[in-house]
């Protein structure tokens, strides 16, 4: 057979050119039978996912300019979705507000060419950006934009210094400004200049001197660029202490009202003359009075309120701490003290290393409208340990009367009454003690918290590992 004669090498060949065009006319056949009807949806298909691409970028763009938009005009509003509790503007960074074009123009105008239209635009525009001008009266709103002048000053600018005369009133618009005071030192004595406070915007400075008739006890320079809106020692007086000479003022017939002022003469107030009779509004946060003792002015609250406040020595809980608790019985020898009470707890002992003293400030009373201050140290004179306070606005108009006028004026007979209802303020030492109390009282409640919060920590893992 023909077949015996043929060596394996060539019988693999032929076997693989036969397999190899068999493959080829299969594959051949399979594409030619394959129906256009595939390639025709395949393309719909992948012009549908194009169109789908292009609206989704459409979309995109105008989400974008969206928030472009809302963002320049600052009406970004709370998120509708219910799981966000939180504004989300609240922690971005504040955008400063400043007054707009328009009022830096009125402001910078002479007062006496600006109309009622300029001085109401004024007041809204102060009042937007500056938060702080709106605690003043409407009244006097109205009579800071009509008369006050807008200045700038350059960074570096010293505004006023220490131990001038006072002659304006500065209510900042914009900017941050450095209050320094002048310090001898101790062991050198040597003056050099102190940084004690920064006033930013909405702060004001320079009242309490133009009241009281005072030489400047800080110098001002400008941190920044500054924007001031400044009133004069006359315009100052005129808005803050006017008197009004042809009729009897208001404020004489509120006084008439006031129960420590009956059978006092009224009629001999000298109301025109400012260095004996005053009509003053302190903002929120000035320094009224600082020692009580000194102060010449006795004030009468009109509208608004007042705080007394005293400094004292801050104070370390003295309750030393015991090892173990004492078991101590009452009279009766029945009924043991527990041992969370304040001997058996203890509290914190004594520091070892000395600690230098420090200064708190501590709230005596609170006076609002008809309250009187600064009767004590009339009536009952320069007693010994007499207390001193302090006097802060919350914001106030009170009227001021010199301590000499009423001393001079007032009959024997007021003194004798005031003597039984006026109470003097208690001592420094009592002040002390009520602190040290104080302190001992929230150190004992620390104390007991923790115990308590231990014990049942305790308890809660011993369960837990019985089981």
């Amino acid at each position: 057979m023909s077949s015996r004669g043929a060596t394996p090498g060539s019988f693999h060949r032929t076997g693989t050119q036969n397999s190899i065009h068999h493959q080829h006319l299969t594959l051949s056949l399979r594409t030619k039978r394959r129906p256009s009807v595939h390639r025709e949806y395949y393309h719909k298909r992948l012009w549908k996912f194009l169109r789908l691409v292009r609206y989704a970028i459409r979309v995109c763009l105008i989400i974008r300019k969206y928030a472009i938009d809302s963002l320049r005009e600052q009406k970004e509003e709370l998120c509708d979705n219910t799981e966000i509790l939180f504004d989300l503007s609240k922690f971005r960074r504040p955008v400063e507000e400043t007054i707009g074009r328009n009022i830096r123009k009125i402001l910078k105008s002479n007062p006496a060419t600006r109309t009622e239209e300029d001085v109401r635009l004024a007041v809204v525009g102060l009042g937007q950006t500056i938060s702080s001008f709106t605690e003043f009266p409407l009244q006097r709103q109205y009579a800071l934009a009509r008369i006050g002048v807008l200045e700038e000053f350059e960074r570096g600018r010293v505004i006023l210094r220490e131990g001038h005369r006072a002659k304006n009133f500065y209510l900042i618009v914009d900017g941050v400004t450095d209050v320094y005071k002048l310090r001898e030192s101790p062991t050198t004595h040597t003056v050099s200049s102190r940084l004690v406070a920064a006033l930013k915007k909405g702060s004001s400075f320079g009242e309490v001197a133009l009241i009281n008739d005072q030489r400047r006890t800080a110098t001002v320079s400008c941190h920044t660029d500054v924007t001031m809106l400044a009133i004069e020692q006359e315009d100052f007086i005129k808005i803050f202490m006017s008197h009004d000479t042809e009729t009897e003022p208001d404020f004489i017939t509120f006084l008439r009202q006031i129960p420590q002022f009956r059978g006092f003469p009224i009629d001999k107030i000298p109301h025109n003359n400012p260095n004996i009779c005053q009509v003053v509004y302190y903002r929120a946060g000035t320094l009224m009075c600082k020692d009580s003792n000194e102060d010449e002015w006795i004030y009468i609250v009109r509208t608004g309120s007042c705080r007394v406040i005293k400094a004292l020595t801050q104070v370390t809980p003295k309750l030393k701490t015991l090892k173990k608790p004492r078991i101590i019985y009452d009279n009766f020898g029945s009924q043991r003290v527990s041992e969370y009470s304040m001997k058996a707890l203890g509290t914190f002992s004594k520091p070892k290393t000395p600690v230098a003293a420090a200064r708190c400030y501590t709230e005596i009373e609170q006076i609002r409208e008809k309250s009187v201050f600064g009767l004590v140290s009339v009536v009952f004179g320069q007693l010994k340990n007499a207390l001193s306070v302090t006097l802060v606005s919350d914001g106030a108009e009170c009227i001021r009367i010199l301590k000499s006028f009423f001393i001079k004026m007032t009959p024997e007979s007021l003194f004798d009454r005031l003597r039984r209802e006026v109470r003097p303020y208690v001592t420094d030492e009592e002040l002390q003690k009520k602190l040290q109390r104080e302190v001992d009282w929230m150190a004992y409640k620390n104390l007991l918290v923790q115990k308590i919060y231990n014990r049942n920590a305790k308890n809660n893992l011993t369960t837990a590992l019985n089981y």
